[in-house]
């Protein structure tokens, strides 16, 4: 993955959330009777969420993930330069 991936891929996930978020505020409460339609979009939308916060999560993880790895190797080169 690289950085320009990366950021692609935050703006992108951080742009479906919220789009998720202005949808979900324009869902019918689950008190009210819905149409199949509309408990379909609801399923979908949910879906869409975890998706995305999962991608996210995904993300922050991998970002972790090369930090640690540039720390060692900026570790290592700093021991065979001492």
């Amino acid at each position: 993955m690289t950085v320009k991936n990366a950021a692609a891929d935050v703006l992108a996930a951080v742009s479906v959330m919220t789009h998720a978020q202005n949808a979900c505020s324009r869902l019918q409460p689950t008190s009210a009777p819905m149409t199949l339609a509309q408990i379909r979009q609801r399923a979908e939308m949910i879906d869409k969420v975890i998706r995305a916060r999962s991608k996210l999560q995904q993300l922050r993880n991998r970002a972790a993930a090369l930090e640690d790895a540039l720390a060692r190797f900026k570790a290592q080169r700093q021991a065979k330069c001492a």
